[in-house]
């Protein structure tokens, strides 16, 4: 029977266990001599781990590493640019129709005076409004005030040399106004309404008829839809904005015809400055 050798698999694996085991519980300050080995064999192991790796990349087209914190704040900043776009472009948008109509109302000659207001009501039905101006700064019997020289307010009706007192159109004792309808663009419809005070801060009345031949057709009107002072008892101030359309009914009288409902622009109750649009003299 042949003798084994010296050096065999079983012998190997015994004494590498026994190693390992030796070795495990050995102080740190006894192993200091396995580092050079250690060392080797990590310069021998790197460069075909390295080359895997590039192969690896190599196969999944893998894209080299990017930052992505860059790129999400540029998203945010651009994000907040289209936001204040977009508020600049509502803002303008708003002051072009406003201007529209102060170019609709400088058709005849105006002079606008700016007065404060120095007794007001906390009456959202109107009452009169009592302002520091009067004959002696131009005020002069039927002038209009406005808000801004371009929303409607009233008509002056009591004047002395240093005050004078406006009747609100959302009074119960205010005329019947004539206005016409505006589109949400700014361009005028072909809508005419009568309005008159409710006495609860809204002015509401029917719509007139189209006449086109033999045929009356009746107008119609849209919730949203700006009305503004079209009365030639107002005379050098049509044009001013009254209010906007709140409720589209018809008429109890006449179901085909339109009774629109009117919330004005002007809250008399938060009223401080007026505009007074004194007619006939120069701007």
């Amino acid at each position: 029977m042949p003798r084994r050798g010296l050096v065999t698999a079983n012998r190997v694996l015994a004494l590498s266990i026994a190693a390992v085991v030796v070795t495990t519980f050995l102080p740190a300050r006894l192993l200091g001599w396995t580092r050079i080995p250690g060392r080797i064999t990590q310069r021998l192991t790197s460069p075909p781990s390295d080359l895997v790796k590039v192969m690896g990349d190599w196969l999944v087209k893998a894209e080299p590493a990017e930052h992505p914190e860059p790129l999400i704040g540029q998203i945010d900043q651009l994000r907040a640019l289209v936001h204040r776009l977009e508020l600049d472009n509502a803002r303008l948008r708003t002051q072009v129709e406003e201007l529209s109509g102060v170019r609709s109302t400088q058709n005849e000659p105006m002079r606008l005076l700016t007065t404060s207001v120095i007794a007001g009501t906390t009456d959202p039905t109107g009452r009169l409004l009592r302002l520091r101006a009067g004959r002696r700064d131009g005020i002069e019997a039927g002038s209009v005030a406005s808000l801004r020289g371009q929303h409607l307010l009233g008509r002056i009706v009591n004047i002395d040399d240093a005050m004078c007192d406006v009747l609100p159109i959302t009074d119960r004792n205010a005329e019947t106004i004539t206005v016409q309808v505006y589109e949400q663009d700014g361009s005028k419809t072909e809508l005419f309404f009568d309005l008159t005070p409710v006495g609860d801060g809204t002015l509401k009345g029917p719509g007139r008829y189209v006449t086109e031949g033999l045929e009356q057709t009746p107008r119609s009107a849209k919730i949203g839809q700006i009305v503004r002072l079209s009365d030639e008892n107002w005379i050098g101030h049509g044009g001013l904005i009254v209010g906007e359309i709140t409720v589209v009914e018809p008429s109890p009288q006449s179901p085909l015809r339109p009774v629109i409902t009117v919330k004005p622009v002007v809250d008399t109750r938060r009223v401080s400055s007026v505009v007074v649009r004194v007619p006939g003299s120069a701007s």
